[in-house]
Formats: C-alpha cells, sequence, structure tokens
C-alpha cells in the first residue's frame, strides 16, 4: 500500500495514508471502544477510511460474538455500528472511496445485495455521515455547516 495518491496532493492537501499496522496500534489504545458496538467515532481526515473500516470491522466483530445467532439481532446492530460512525474528507474521491469501503464491509458481513432494504439504509446513513467538507472549516464542500445526526 502505497501512503501516497501523489505528491501534488501531498503539497496541495497534505494528503498522506496511516499504514494499516499503525492504525491497529493506534486502535489498540482504544480498544475497548472500538469494540463497543454503539461507539461513536468521528475521523475528520478520514480519506477512503483507513480507520473507519478497521473500527466497523471491530465492531461487527462484536456484533457476531453478541447477537451471531439471531439474525434479526445481528442485522439490527450490524447497521448501528454504522450509524455510530462519521467521517469528514476534503477530497471527493477519497470520501466516494470511503463510503464505498464501508457498505462493501456491512454487505460482506450480512451477505447483503443493493435490493436489500438495510443496505438501502445504510448508503443512505454513510451517505450522511460521512461528509465531503472542510473538518477546520467544519463546512461542506458546498459551504454548508457540518452537522451531524444522532440515528
Amino acid at each position: 500500500m502505497s501512503l501516497i495518491k501523489s505528491r501534488i496532493r501531498v503539497s496541495d492537501h497534505g494528503e498522506v495514508f496511516t499504514p494499516p499496522w499503525m492504525v491497529e496500534a493506534m486502535l489498540d489504545l482504544v480498544k475497548g471502544e472500538t469494540q463497543r458496538i454503539d461507539s461513536r467515532f468521528l475521523e475528520p481526515a478520514c480519506g477512503s477510511g483507513n480507520f473507519l473500516v478497521r473500527i466497523l470491522q471491530r465492531k461487527l466483530a462484536a456484533v457476531e460474538l453478541k447477537f451471531g445467532k439471531s439474525d434479526f439481532e445481528k442485522r439490527h446492530y450490524a447497521l448501528l455500528a454504522v450509524m455510530c460512525t462519521y467521517g469528514i474528507e476534503l477530497l471527493e474521491d477519497n470520501i466516494a472511496e470511503c463510503r464505498a469501503n464501508m457498505l462493501e464491509i456491512l454487505a460482506d458481513y450480512l451477505k447483503l445485495d443493493e435490493s436489500d432494504q438495510l443496505y438501502r439504509a445504510a448508503f443512505y446513513v454513510l451517505s450522511q455521515n460521512l461528509v465531503h467538507g472542510d473538518a477546520l472549516k467544519m463546512r461542506t464542500s458546498d459551504d454548508q455547516p457540518i452537522t451531524f445526526a444522532e440515528w
């Protein structure tokens, strides 16, 4: 995995990606929170989702341990795990990739396809929780204030 997409993006936006080993080490510092399904995480420079994807995967592992035998509860709590993750990203291609990565993790876990109602619900939640904007100014890409829903 390359830590940069291009030198221009590094110089223009300070874009550098956190390597997986460092993501794991940092998340291990708050391990209990990453395993709590309803804990909330905000990544103010989420990029393509290196942190948020691993947080979601950890939360889904907790869902599996607690609710894996009940399809209804498994689906319910998996969606809750998604609903508790938030991100802001300055670059449009990165936020699109982050949304897709998060949705793919959930869809793979629950074996969802695009026609599933839960898939569509998660797609909507991610469109609201993962914002294309500037976390320093707290403004969206179309200059609206960034606000997050608490589901």
